[in-house]
C-alpha cells in the first residue's frame, strides 16, 4: 500500500479517508513508475539502435570485412551467422523488431558488451539468449563486434530477399549435369553427391565436373536462410499440386479424394502376435500398401483443405473399421504415425516386426552415437552376400575395379525378398513425402549420413557414417582383432546405398526431390521429422483455454505432470490429443492452436474422477477438475498409455463392429 502523509498530524502516520483512495494512490504511483522504466528502457533501445547506424558505403565495406568470424572462412562464418540469425528470429516473437532484438541478444554473447546491454536485453525471453549462446558456443571468444556481425546479417538478408525471387529461375540441375556428351546415364557429368548413392571415393579422378551455377547453389546453400528454401520448396509444392474440384457440399470432400479403409483393431491385434507372416499381412502399414498399390504420384499429390477439417491438407479420405469415427482430419494424421511407428517396430527378439527397417549396429549393441537409429532392412540373400568370397576380381584392372565400386549397388543379385524389401521401402518414401507435403511430422530415425545427407548430395566421409551406424566396424578397419566379428563396411554401405535408391524413387513420385540438395542433412531431417523432443514451453506458447484459466490449479498440475514425463510418454500424449507424435520446429508452423476445455462431467458415483479425453482432430484435450496433482497424472498416464480407439463420433452398426473385431 502507498501512503499518504497527513500534514495535520503530528507523528508521521500516513493515512486513507477509505481503501478505494488507498488502491488509487497505489495505482497512480505504480503507473508512473512502470512508465518511468519504459520510458528509460525505450530510450535505452532508442539509443543502442542508433549506435548501429552507418553513414556510408564505405564504412559499411569496412564493417563487412571485419564481420567475419576469426578462424572461419568467409562462407564458414556467414554460414554461421546465417544459421544462428535464423534460429534467434524463429524463437523471438512476432511482434518484436526482429533486426534490433537480434543485435540485442548478440551483444550479450560478448562478454564486454554484456554488462552494458543487461538493462536492455533483459525484456528479450531467456530462451532466445539461450539459442544464440548454443549456437556461438565455440567461436564466442572469437566474435567481432555486435556492429560488424549486423552488417554481415544485413548483407544475408538482402542477399535472401533477393534469393525469394531468384530461386526459380536459377536450375537445381543444370543441362550439363547430366548430358549425353558427358556420359550422363553412366554417371560422368553429375555431381558427385548425386553420383554418390552409388558412388565409391575412390573413383573421384573418373569423374567430369562440369562447372555449373548448380553446383555454385549446393556450395553457397548454407548462407540461404532456411526460411527462405521452405517458402520456395512450398511454393513448387503448392504448383505441382494434383486440382481438385470443390464438392456441391462445402463440408464433404469430393470424389476424387479416394476412401482408404483401414482396420487398426486387427492391425494392432497382429502386432501384439509373435507371428511375423500375421504382421506384414494385417499391419496398418500393409492395409496401406494394398489398398494404394495403383495409385500415381498424382493422386498422393492432391493436397485438399476441406471446410472444418483443422486446415489439414489431405490426398485421401480414411475409414477406420468398427471404430465409429468420422475423418476430420485426426484418423488421417493417425494412420501415418501408426504405419511409421510399425515400420520401426521390434519383436522380442530385437528384430524388426515388418523387415522394413532394422536397428543399426550402435542401436542393438548398445554403443556409439546413433543409438536410436534404425538402417534398411537387409535381406538374407544380402547378408549371404557378404560372406561370399569375391572370385576373379584379381583379374580387373583398376580402372574396371574402380567402376565395380561405383556401380556395385546395381550389380546386385536380386530374389524375392529383396524385391519385397525395395517395395516396401519405395512405399515408405511415398507416404513419407505425402506426410511432408501436407505437413505431418513423422517420427523416422534414419541416420543422417546414410539418408539425409546424401538426399541433400552433401559430401561425407565414410568413417563418419560408420561412426554413426557400426563404431564396430570403423574399429575393424583399423584393428584385425575386430574384422572376423564384423561384417564388411564397403558392402554394407553399398547394399544401404542401393535401398536408399529405392526409398528415394518413392519420395520422388510424391515431392520434388532435385531440389532437396538446396538443404543441409540436418534442415531436410528437420523438415520432414519435425522436433523429436516434445518442447512443453513451445507447446504452451500455442495453447488456448476454454472454461479455465492459466493461473487454475489444475492447469498447473497439468504443465508440471508434463514436463515430468518421459519422451516416450509425451509422445503418447502427443498422439493422444493430435494423432502425430512430433511437434512443429517453430510456433508459426502450427496449423491451430492446442486447446485445453473444462470437462463438465462431475465425480462418478463411487468418488472416482473420469478420464480426459482428446479430439485429434481439433488438437484439443478435455481436463477434468482433478484436484491433487497425483490424480491427474494417473488419470493422464492412463488415457495415453491405454486407449487404443478414437472416440466415437457415431454408432457403427454390427456388421461394421462384428469386421473390425474379427479375429485374424
Amino acid at each position: 500500500m502507498m501512503p499518504f502523509e497527513d500534514d495535520d498530524s503530528s507523528s508521521c502516520q500516513h493515512q486513507y479517508t477509505t481503501p478505494q483512495d488507498s488502491a488509487r494512490e497505489w495505482y497512480t504511483t505504480y503507473t508512473k513508475a512502470i512508465h518511468l522504466s519504459e520510458t528509460l528502457s525505450e530510450t535505452e533501445r532508442n539509443n543502442f539502435s542508433k549506435s548501429l547506424n552507418i553513414d556510408s558505403i564505405q564504412e559499411f565495406g569496412e564493417f563487412l570485412v571485419s564481420g567475419v568470424i576469426g578462424g572461419l572462412s568467409e562462407l564458414n562464418s556467414d554460414a554461421l551467422v546465417a544459421a544462428t540469425y535464423g534460429r534467434i528470429a524463429d524463437v523471438l516473437p512476432h511482434s518484436s523488431e526482429s533486426f534490433l532484438d537480434c543485435a540485442l541478444v548478440l551483444g550479450t554473447c560478448q562478454p564486454h558488451e554484456q554488462e552494458q546491454l543487461k538493462g536492455i536485453s533483459s525484456s528479450i525471453d531467456a530462451i532466445v539468449h539461450e539459442v544464440a549462446t548454443e549456437s556461438l558456443l565455440h567461436v564466442i571468444e572469437k566474435l567481432p563486434s555486435t556492429k560488424a556481425l549486423m552488417a554481415r546479417i544485413s548483407m544475408l538478408r538482402a542477399f535472401n530477399r533477393r534469393a525469394r525471387f531468384g530461386l526459380p529461375w536459377l536450375p537445381l540441375r543444370s543441362a550439363q549435369e547430366s548430358s549425353a556428351i558427358l556420359g550422363g546415364l553412366s554417371g560422368y557429368g553429375t555431381s558427385l553427391e548425386r553420383a554418390g548413392r552409388t558412388w565409391d571415393s575412390k573413383s573421384k579422378s573418373l569423374w567430369v565436373q562440369a562447372p555449373t551455377i548448380s553446383k555454385r547453389l549446393r556450395n553457397c546453400r548454407e548462407i540461404l536462410f532456411t526460411s527462405t528454401k521452405k517458402f520456395f520448396l512450398d511454393s513448387v509444392m503448392d504448383a505441382t499440386a494434383t486440382p481438385t474440384p470443390l464438392s456441391h457440399d462445402e463440408y464433404e470432400l469430393p470424389r476424387e479424394v479416394r476412401t482408404v479403409r483401414v482396420n487398426r483393431l486387427k492391425a494392432h491385434r497382429a502386432m501384439a502376435s509373435d507371428d511375423s507372416g500375421l504382421k506384414k499381412k494385417h499391419s496398418v502399414f500393409s492395409q496401406l500398401q494394398r489398398e494404394m498399390r495403383g495409385w500415381s504420384g498424382a493422386t498422393l499429390r492432391r493436397g485438399f483443405v476441406a471446410k472444418g477439417h483443422g486446415g489439414q491438407k489431405r490426398a485421401f479420405k480414411v475409414k477406420l473399421v468398427g471404430e465409429g469415427v468420422n475423418d476430420y482430419s485426426g484418423p488421417y494424421r493417425e494412420v501415418f504415425t501408426d504405419a511409421i511407428q510399425e515400420v520401426t517396430d521390434l519383436d522380442p527378439s530385437g528384430n524388426s516386426s515388418l523387415g522394413v527397417l532394422q536397428p543399426s549396429a550402435n542401436n542393438q549393441a548398445g554403443v556409439g552415437d546413433g543409438r536410436d537409429l534404425f538402417v534398411f532392412a537387409l535381406s538374407p540373400s544380402d547378408l549371404n552376400a557378404f560372406n561370399e568370397p569375391e572370385k576373379n576380381k584379381d583379374l580387373l584392372s583398376s580402372e574396371e575395379r574402380d567402376l565395380l565400386n561405383s556401380f556395385s549397388s546395381l550389380t546386385h543379385k536380386k530374389n524375392e525378398n529383396s524385391r519385397e524389401i525395395e517395395e516396401a521401402l519405395s512405399y515408405l518414401g511415398k507416404l513419407v513425402g505425402t506426410a511432408c507435403r501436407h505437413g505431418i511430422p513423422v517420427d523416422l530415425p534414419l541416420p543422417l549420413g546414410v539418408v539425409w545427407k546424401r538426399l541433400t548430395e552433401e559430401s561425407i566421409d565414410v568413417a563418419d557414417i560408420l561412426k554413426e551406424i557400426d563404431i564396430l566396424a570403423l574399429r575393424s578397419g583399423q584393428n584385425e582383432e575386430f574384422s572376423s566379428t564384423c561384417l564388411p563396411s564397403d558392402k554394407v554401405l553399398a547394399t544401404q546405398r542401393r535401398l536408399l535408391n529405392s526409398f528415394v524413387e518413392g519420395m520422388s513420385s510424391v515431392l520434388p526431390v532435385e531440389l532437396l540438395s538446396m538443404f543441409t542433412g540436418e534442415q531436410l531431417r528437420d523438415i520432414i521429422c519435425g522436433n523429436p523432443d516434445i518442447d512443453v514451453e513451445l507447446l504452451r506458447r500455442v495453447v488456448e483455454y476454454e472454461g479455465y484459466d492459466e493461473t487454475d490449479t489444475v492447469v498447473t498440475f497439468f504443465w508440471e505432470v508434463l514436463r515430468e514425463m518421459t519422451t516416450s510418454e509425451r509422445k503418447l500424449f502427443l498422439q493422444f490429443v493430435w494423432a502425430r507424435n512430433r511437434l512443429p520446429l517453430k510456433e508459426s508452423d502450427f496449423d491451430a492452436p492446442f486447446k485445453i476445455q473444462k470437462d463438465t462431467k462431475t465425480v462418478n458415483e463411487n468418488g472416482d474422477y473420469p478420464l480426459p479425453s482428446a479430439s485429434t482432430c481439433f488438437f484439443s484435450l478435455t481436463l477434468p477438475e482433478y484436484p491433487e496433482k497425483e490424480v491427474l497424472k494417473q488419470k493422464l498416464l492412463y488415457a495415453i498409455e491405454n486407449v487404443t480407439t478414437m472416440e466415437s463420433d457415431y454408432v457403427t452398426n454390427d456388421v461394421e463392429v462384428s469386421e473390425g473385431w474379427r479375429g485374424l
